[in-house]
Formats: structure tokens, C-alpha cells, sequence
């Protein structure tokens, strides 16, 4: 693989990434928890420093903004991750 078929495989993931986050907050009803809207900040504004560097960025300094980005793209996403399965073994002990 080459290294266009890496960028873009990263690009898909996390523009899938963001577009689920966002639609499950989107989705949600009830008061959303403080956790819940700080990981979608930190995902989607972490994804428009990653894309906007690549895109109009050029040299060292753009790199290590794309390089802040990712890493707060990752950490929203891996937050995400963990309070949906909060919330999911809260409900499931609330049921049983």
C-alpha cells in the first residue's frame, strides 16, 4: 500500500468517526451528560484542525498541527467510546 491508500483510509475512518458521534448526540433526547458534549467538541474540532492542516497547511508547522488534531480526534473518540458503554452497563443494571 502506498501511502495515498494509508491518508485516505485514515480520512475515511475518522470522518466516520465523526459523523456517528454526531449523529448520536443529534439522536439523543434526555439532558445530554457534560462528558457526552466535551468528546464531540474534542472529535470534531480535532478533525477540522487534522483536515484543515492537511488541506491549507504546508512544512512543519502544518504537520504538527495535523499531529494535535489526530490526537484529539482519537482521545474524543476513545471518550465516546467509553461513555456510550457507561451508559449502556448503567441501563443494563438498571433493567436487572
Amino acid at each position: 500500500m502506498n501511502d495515498i491508500t494509508i491518508l485516505l483510509v485514515l480520512l475515511f475512518g475518522l470522518t466516520l468517526g465523526v459523523i456517528i458521534s454526531t449523529y448520536q448526540m443529534i439522536r439523543t433526547k434526555k439532558q445530554r451528560p457534560f462528558p457526552f458534549i466535551l468528546n464531540i467538541v474534542l472529535v470534531v474540532s480535532g478533525y477540522m484542525l487534522l483536515i484543515g492542516s492537511l488541506t491549507f497547511g504546508y512544512g512543519w508547522g502544518a504537520l504538527w498541527w495535523a499531529v494535535v488534531g489526530l490526537a484529539m480526534n482519537v482521545f474524543g473518540l476513545i471518550v465516546h467510546l467509553f461513555v456510550i458503554s457507561y451508559h449502556l452497563l448503567k441501563k443494563r443494571r438498571v433493567r436487572s
